[in-house]
């Protein structure tokens, strides 16, 4: 069972992290083409009171999404949901830590941000974030 440390290695051996402070990691994943996408990953409590990852990738402003057509498209998702925090939106998901293997890290990772980036691409039609 990976815990926090294990994560934190696990990114560091994959990707190159752009900023690492306390339970936080930020790095970037590819996605299609040239496209990239920005992954924050925090170290949370849950409401179970046991260790989670929560993992974000932005998709645009708030002031730029049509917001009706964002949560339709959001819906769609089989994990996670969109949230705004400040003036930027983001797609998260969260995975139990202590409960996942050390090779179940990717596939949340990759969840969250292709379903970020196609939402990115759909709404704003840039590579912003």
């Amino acid at each position: 069972m990976a815990g926090w440390d294990d994560l934190v290695t696990y990114v560091r051996v994959r990707y190159e992290i752009m900023r690492q402070q306390d339970g936080e990691l930020w790095f970037n994943l590819p996605t299609t083409g040239e496209r990239t996408q920005i992954v924050k990953v925090l170290s949370v409590t849950g409401e179970d009171g046991h260790p989670w990852a929560q993992i974000t990738s932005p998709i645009g402003q708030l002031d730029e999404l049509d917001l009706a057509v964002l949560l339709k498209r959001a819906g769609e998702s089989i994990v996670g949901g969109v949230i705004a925090e400040g003036d930027l939106v983001l797609f998260r998901h969260s995975i139990p830590l202590g409960d996942t293997e050390l090779d179940g890290f990717e596939k949340p990772f990759r969840l969250v941000v292709e379903f970020a980036d196609r939402l990115e691409l759909e709404l704003t039609g840039k590579d912003a974030h």
